[in-house]
Order: structure tokens, then sequence, then C-alpha cells
């Protein structure tokens, strides 16, 4: 895996798909057989279906790759007694990536995805704003 700094917009960069922000990682854990799992998760919207997709992680320092993402609908389980709003949360989407080791993305990354993908995840239109 090839780290690189961000630096000014070359022609090269400008070709390349408009991605937006999907999380900023505020924890991570490496799970065999799965990958880097990050939270936060997300709610499942109507009619989710998993997906793979190659993402942008950009590092809080500017450091930056493309890794390869699983999106996929995760059970949690919260034992006998769960409250409400461990219930609320018993079904979500999990954003998990494909052989990345952790120290490669720091709590305070953030993780871009295809304005399809954001709508996805997200539900209803892309924020402009967050769009790299």
């Amino acid at each position: 895996m090839q780290l690189s700094a961000r630096n000014g917009h070359s022609k090269q960069e400008s070709n390349r798909v408009k991605r937006i922000v999907l999380l900023t990682a505020a924890e991570r854990f490496q799970l065999s057989g799965i990958g880097l799992t990050l939270a936060p998760d997300f709610p499942v919207q109507d009619g989710w279906k998993n997906l793979s997709e190659k993402v942008l992680v950009v590092a809080p320092g500017g450091s930056e790759f493309k890794a390869q993402a699983q999106l996929n609908m995760a059970h949690f389980n919260f034992g006998n007694t769960p409250t409400s709003a461990q219930r609320e949360r018993t079904w979500r989407v999990v954003v998990s990536l494909v052989d990345v080791e952790k120290a490669n993305v720091p709590i305070g990354s953030q993780i871009l995805v295809s304005p399809e993908t954001h709508r996805a995840v997200l539900g209803g239109g892309a924020l402009d704003s967050d769009a790299v």
C-alpha cells in the first residue's frame, strides 16, 4: 500500500471520480476474516443491498490512499435484555476496509465514497460542500 501526500490539483486529479466524505473514523477494529471495521456505523436504509467500492482514505495529516471497502449490513447482539436504544441499533451498515492495517487508518481519518454510495448509505442527496 502506498501513501502519498495531497498536493495541488493536477490534470490527473481533475479527472478523478468525485468523492464525498461518508465518515470520519471515530474507532476502528481489526477483525479476522473481515478486515478493518470502522465506526461510526449507519442505520439500514430501505432496500439496502451490501456493496463493495474502492474508497479514498485521507488521514488527519493529509496522506491518502485507495482501499477496497465492503459496506455490509450487520447484526449486533446486545444480549437478552437490550435497551430501547440498543434495539434501534440491532441492524446497521458497517464499513470494513479489506487488507488494510489499523495503523494506516488513524482516528480522524476520512473515508470518501462515490455520490451513489453516499446516497445508498445515508439516503437523500449528496452534499456538494463535502465533495472532493
